[in-house]
């Protein structure tokens, strides 16, 4: 007969721990591409808001250096001058480049439909950002 004791419990729920972690796991994952996305969307509306200083805010310390709100502001005019006025975001798709996260914001403009690749860090800042082409 075995006998309840206070380290047989702790045994047991040790052991329910240890099984039920990797059902855990695929949902805390699948929630950080979820996360991205919508830091991604929002880092493209806030710059079609004109709201420069927020979305360099959400650079690292490296991409700060770099690029500062007024180089945004230039960069988001340029891109308005090329493809036209600002319309709308239509979705955005997360994935990996060599093991760098990164989303593709799908952004329309009144002559064409751009990609804004938002690449992340490991602490969920911007560390580069990159207009792609779109099929």
């Amino acid at each position: 007969m075995i006998r309840s004791t206070t380290r047989l419990k702790a045994l047991w729920a040790g052991c329910a721990l240890a099984l039920l972690a990797p059902l855990a796991l695929p949902a805390a994952h699948a929630a950080a591409p979820t996360h991205r996305r919508a830091e991604a969307t929002a880092f493209v509306h806030e710059l079609a808001a004109g709201q420069f200083a927020q979305a360099e805010a959400r650079f690292d310390a490296q991409m700060r250096t770099h690029a500062s709100p007024a180089k945004l502001k230039k960069l988001w005019h340029y891109m308005q001058k090329q493809f036209g006025p600002y319309a709308r975001t239509d979705g955005s798709n997360s994935m990996s480049l060599r093991g760098h996260p990164m989303v593709i914001v799908r952004t329309m403009f009144k002559r064409q439909t751009v990609g804004l690749a938002v690449f992340f860090d490991d602490a969920r800042k911007i560390d580069g950002l990159r207009v792609v082409p779109i099929r």
